[in-house]
């Protein structure tokens, strides 16, 4: 068990396999299935759980603002109607102002612990949020939320690629992103329990209750996110050394604390950054509407306010079961990603025709289309998956993931500005422009999808055996996994699709 994976230090192959990483009869050969699956095994007890309840608690406020509008925030601090829809879209704003920096920071520093940094200023911040007075400092307030969460989301994806099989990620995205769907579910139940509260505004406590948990879930988060397969606490040393060769066939790269701007410009110079772009932005401007105001429209049956807080769990079950359905399929059938992109995007279209076209007075007809009409946002674990799984190098990865989720920003920013109040109760002209956003989403699943099938032809034409052999012994017995190469710069990468 001696030798090293490299005899000599090449700056491409990050610091810590470098130090850490060893070649031996192991991980010089390959792995039994079982030897496999024991360790995703182990992986999935650990790394499933911590993520998705670090993806539980920014969620849980997010939908704290429609629930605890509910509660009686819109009275105590009294918004106009245009800061009451800011609400959601400041919050954006701020993620989008510190979604590059926050992915500048993963390549730099630790993943595992950026996120823990995340969820600790989340966690005060949202607790500062019960002692704002006026709207105003509500909006700063969300802001600075905005900013504190940047690093949350990229960062689960960013370990998602890092320890998980390109073929197994789609499901993984979906596990941590569950816990916002989670969050959803359990957030009107703890509203009605939040009404009862006597002592303080019922908002006031929702926001110290919610913001104490965050402050104590960072704790968790430190200990139970490693920032490397190599610096996992729950594998031992030959564990590990497994962890690192099951995902070789990647070639999408470990982590690398090099900031490579070659890398940057390879991100923003290559078409599949952009088709994804124009993806995350289509699903993201109807998101953002029904994210928002999700709660208000549900009010509008006639029910009493706890029944109200119980009945918009319900879009969150239905996208539950509709992440699960997605993702598992693209799991276990080859190269079927866009395909179930497009079926969320053909329910979501309609479910919005139906909005569109149910008289208003059939209230529960329009709410049951209305669950129709989020099915859309079961595609965001389909798109993280697309990027972990077709960008290599981790600064290029990492700016392809910043950019997605400016985009992902943008669309939410833009999302609540579309329901104007004139438009209360149908908003029709805020679902006119969920079908034009589906239309466009559910286009750009094929030409990504014909996109990649023809790229990969093209490398089947151009690249030969004996160039691709060239390539590994030029590597001098480096995994490929380690070299922080980007995808263009592999002969034999393949995307996914």
């Amino acid at each position: 068990m001696a030798e090293r994976i490299h005899s000599g230090r090449d700056l491409s192959v990050p610091r810590e396999e470098q130090e850490h990483v060893k070649v031996d009869e192991v991980c010089n050969g390959t792995l039994t299935l079982e030897e496999d699956q024991q360790i995703l095994r182990r992986i999935d007890r650990w790394l499933l759980p911590a993520m998705a309840l670090t993806y539980f608690f920014p969620f849980l406020d997010k939908s704290a603002v429609a629930l605890t509008s509910i509660l009686g925030l819109r009275d105590g601090l009294n918004p106009r109607r245009g800061d009451y829809s800011w609400l959601s879209g400041v919050y954006y704003c701020g993620n989008l102002v510190a979604s590059y920096p926050a992915a500048l920071l993963m390549v730099r520093w630790r993943v595992g612990k950026g996120i823990t940094m995340s969820v600790l200023a989340w966690g005060i911040i949202l607790m500062f949020t019960a002692i704002v007075f006026n709207a105003d400092f509500l909006l700063a307030n969300r802001f600075f939320l905005g900013v504190a969460e940047a690093s949350i989301a990229p960062g689960l994806t960013l370990v998602v690629s890092m320890w998980y099989k390109r073929s197994e990620q789609p499901l993984r995205h979906a596990a941590w992103f569950l816990g916002n769907t989670c969050a959803g579910i359990i957030g009107g139940f703890l509203a009605s329990g939040f009404a009862y509260v006597k002592s303080i505004e019922p908002w006031k406590a929702a926001f110290l209750t919610l913001g104490g948990a965050s402050m104590v879930w960072s704790v968790g988060v430190y200990f139970l996110l490693p920032d490397t397969l190599m610096e996992a606490r729950f594998l031992n040393e030959e564990n590990r050394e497994k962890a690192v060769l099951r995902v070789k066939e990647n070639m999408t790269g470990i982590k690398s604390d090099k900031i490579k701007w070659g890398q940057m410009e390879e991100a923003v110079l290559d078409a599949k950054t952009w088709m994804l772009i124009a993806l995350q932005l289509a699903s993201s401007i109807p998101n953002g509407a029904v994210t928002a105001f999700s709660s208000i429209a549900v009010s509008g049956i006639g029910l009493n306010m706890f029944d109200t807080l119980l009945l918009s769990c319900a879009a969150f079950v239905f996208r539950l079961a509709l992440v699960l359905l997605t993702t598992g399929g693209s799991t276990y059938f080859a190269d079927s990603r866009t395909y179930f992109m497009s079926f969320n995007y053909a329910v979501g279209l309609t479910g919005s025709a139906m909005v569109q076209y149910t008289a208003a007075q059939n209230g529960w007809t329009r709410f049951v289309a209305s669950l129709l009409a989020g099915g859309h946002s079961a595609n965001f674990p389909l798109i993280m998956s697309l990027i972990s799984g077709n960008f290599g190098g981790f600064t290029k990865k990492a700016t392809v993931i910043a950019l997605s989720f400016i985009a992902y920003c943008t669309g939410n920013i833009i999302g609540p500005q579309l329901i104007p109040a004139s438009d209360a109760p149908s908003y029709r002209s805020a679902f006119i422009a969920l079908m034009v956003c589906l239309t466009v989403g559910f286009a750009m699943c094929w030409v990504i999808r014909f996109h990649l099938i023809w790229e990969n032809g093209r490398r089947d034409a151009v690249v030969s055996a004996e160039e691709v052999a060239a390539f590994e012994e030029a590597l001098q017995g480096v995994m490929v996994n380690l070299t922080d190469m980007t995808d263009k710069q592999i002969p034999q990468f393949r995307y996914v699709y």
